[in-house]
Formats: structure tokens, C-alpha cells, sequence
């Protein structure tokens, strides 16, 4: 897997949670939260990397989502806005959500010369505010990785409620049918994988409290059976990225 396809990023969730308990000032946590240690153990010091992989990785969501001038788009997770900016560059306005403050301000602050974004603060799923059939694309970026089938579920109602008829749905997932699988054309997508997992059940059987901020392993069958009990129907799947339109 490529360094883009897997990046760590904020969920939801009872429990205290790493991205929720951050603060603005200490930019090398909020970092190493949102990308994890791939760009070092300084990552302040790679920010113009960090923002350029996530920008291209953003792009992948646009082109799959068919997002364009004349679209209202919501962003689930911004982080810190390094990809929302390129989404208020290709929309005509975006929504971009976080359930961490600490994000939303480095965001705000990040996006500040784009004047089409509102940032939004949101918790315990809920897109509250947010007005029915007035959006034309969600994009959720490197968050439904972090997300179990509930949360999944309780997502996808509220997608459904903002979006207008026929609105897209375009979010990554760690699929748990390409563990441990030989594939010679996706040797090292798989390879990096197989590494998350086994280091994530070590952090597990450390402390499995943290389960909330670990990859959750969901299949596409499962998702799409829940999406289509949330009103979507399944368009495309493209490497991690699943795009569901509502019926």
C-alpha cells in the first residue's frame, strides 16, 4: 500500500480520544495523530510533505466523487485542512467537519485564504446543523478506516439526510478480505497492510483500550449491505475508495 492510502485520522467515539484531547499548541502531536510516525518523529519539520501527499490523496476523492464547480460538498474529518483546501478549489462551497476542535482550528487556519469553507464542529455521529438535501458530495478521508460497522451505519443516515437525490458518498476503508493475501501487482500496498495489522494487535494486547484509534477491518460486502439499508447504492470501488450514490 502507498503511504497515502493509509493514513491514521479522527473518529468518533465514547471513550476519550487522542484526537479530541489535542491541543493547538503542540503541532508534532497533532501530526503524528493524523499521519502517524511515516514522516519521522518530527513531523512539524515535514508539514510541506505531509500537506502535499494529502493534498494528492484528496485529489483521488474528487476525481472518483465527480465533484465540480457547481457542487456543495461536506468533508467528514477535515484534519488539518490540508486536503480541504484543495476540495474548496474544485467545489463550490464545502462543509468541513471534525469532531476534534484542536483540527478545526488548525484548519481554519490552514484554509484561511479560501473564503467557500464553513468548519463545523460535530460529535456522537451526528451531522446536526448541517440542513436536509443540501449537499451534492460527501468525502470522508481516511476516516471510515477508523470506523466499525455502527459507526458506519449511524454515518450513512446522516449522509443520506444532507445529501440531495442522487448524492455521492466517497470514503476509504481498511478492507479486511486484502490481509495476508498474495498479489504480485499490489505486493507492496499489501506488504505495508499486513504491517499495520500485526503492529496494531501488538498495541491492542498492550493496551486494548486504544482499540477506537486502530484500523477497523470491515469487508465491502458488509459495508454496502448496510449502506444499501441506508438508502445508497454501491457505483464504484477504486483501491481502498468505495463511492455510493443515494437512491
Amino acid at each position: 500500500m502507498t503511504s497515502d492510502d493509509l493514513p491514521p485520522a479522527a473518529s468518533d467515539a465514547a471513550t476519550p480520544q487522542p484526537w479530541t484531547g489535542l491541543s493547538l499548541d503542540d503541532q508534532r502531536q497533532m501530526l503524528i495523530a493524523l499521519v502517524g510516525f511515516e514522516f519521522g518523529q518530527q513531523p512539524e519539520q515535514q508539514v510541506d510533505l505531509i500537506r502535499a501527499s494529502r493534498r494528492r490523496y484528496a485529489a483521488r476523492f474528487v476525481r472518483q466523487a465527480g465533484i465540480n464547480s457547481h457542487h456543495n460538498v461536506l468533508e467528514i474529518g477535515s484534519g488539518c485542512g490540508f486536503g480541504t483546501g484543495l476540495l474548496a478549489q474544485r467545489a463550490a462551497s464545502v462543509i468541513a467537519c471534525d469532531i476534534s476542535p484542536a483540527y478545526l482550528d488548525y484548519a481554519r487556519q490552514e484554509c484561511q485564504q479560501y473564503h467557500n469553507i464553513q468548519f463545523r464542529h460535530i460529535e456522537n455521529r451526528s451531522l446536526h446543523g448541517i440542513d436536509d438535501h443540501s449537499i451534492d458530495a460527501v468525502v470522508s478521508i481516511s476516516v471510515f478506516i477508523h470506523l466499525n460497522l455502527y459507526d458506519i451505519y449511524w454515518y450513512l443516515l446522516e449522509c443520506h439526510r444532507v445529501l440531495k437525490p442522487g448524492g455521492r458518498v466517497c470514503f476509504d476503508f481498511s478492507d479486511e478480505h486484502m490481509l495476508f493475501r498474495t498479489n504480485l501487482l499490489r505486493r507492496q500496498r499489501q506488504a505495508m497492510q499486513n504491517q499495520v495489522f500485526l503492529q496494531h494487535c501488538q498495541d491492542y494486547r498492550s493496551d486494548h483500550h486504544q482499540l477506537f484509534a486502530l484500523l477497523q477491518w470491515n469487508s465491502e460486502e458488509g459495508i454496502c449491505q448496510v449502506a444499501k439499508r441506508c438508502g445508497f447504492r454501491r457505483v464504484n470501488r477504486y483501491s481502498a475508495r468505495l463511492l455510493l450514490s443515494k437512491r
